[in-house]
């Protein structure tokens, strides 16, 4: 049986991480010198940076020169949680902004009206929005919710605060449950320029739709975000003799 030997980078980025890990360092922390962490691992330089350069193309490290390397803010966020972004961010320990990009009226085409159970033609509004994190762009969001359950909602603050939380307090809307389904493709040059990344890069694409306690879909959502600045997670429970995720 062959016996599988890492690459020198990659055992140097395993040992960065393990530091990392050990020492419970947290966004802008930074790292030891170059020339110390290669001599605490044995290392040679060319290494330890192919290394450093494999964790800053997965967006976990960057670095200045004369300034050293610190860990990146990542945006975690929970599958199995019904939370807006700005709870997220919050919770994360960001700092939220949103920049409206438009918002229109649009009409029911035969996806849309599948999606809502509703008739061809009946109006939506089409939000779309950039969310920052501390500054930086992560998603790029396109949501579209029923005119009808939520009469003059361009007269509302867009901008700060949540969505879900202005559709609850405003029109009384239960948030109760919904569904999402995530993949991964390539950032259109329009999606690029917004996110401030290069046309091409990965991204994480993210359909999902909430409904109330009846039924009624109440928004859904088309999510472009950043796979170098944000990362899904899933939570397992044990049930019924089996792990579910």
């Amino acid at each position: 049986m062959q016996i599988y030997t890492p690459k020198p980078r990659e055992r140097a980025q395993e040992q960065i991480e393990a530091y990392i890990l050990e020492q419970g360092l947290k966004v802008g922390d930074r790292l030891p010198p170059e020339r110390e962490m290669c001599r605490m691992w044995g290392l040679n330089r060319t290494t330890l940076r192919s290394a450093i350069a494999r964790l800053e193309a997965e967006g976990r490290l960057s670095s200045t020169q004369g300034s050293g390397t610190c860990l990146t803010p990542r945006f975690r966020r929970t599958l199995q949680d019904l939370q807006s972004f700005t709870e997220y961010a919050f919770a994360g320990g960001f700092q939220p902004e949103t920049r409206l990009l438009s918002f229109t009226i649009v009409e029911c085409d035969k996806h849309l009206s599948r999606r809502f159970r509703r008739m061809l033609g009946a109006k939506l509004y089409r939000i779309s929005r950039l969310r920052m994190l501390d500054g930086m762009p992560v998603l790029l969001e396109t949501a579209f919710i029923p005119v009808e359950l939520a009469p003059n909602l361009d007269q509302h603050d867009l901008v700060n605060g949540s969505l879900f939380t202005l559709l609850r307090e405003n029109y009384c809307l239960e948030l109760d449950h919904g569904e999402e389904k995530t993949s991964v493709t390539l950032a259109t040059e329009e999606e690029a320029a917004h996110l401030g990344i290069t046309p091409g890069s990965p991204v994480f694409w993210i359909v999902s739709q909430t409904d109330s306690p009846d039924g009624t879909v109440i928004e859904y959502c088309r999510t472009v975000g950043r796979a170098d600045r944000m990362e899904l997670a899933s939570i397992l429970r044990w049930q019924n003799g089996r792990d579910e995720a």
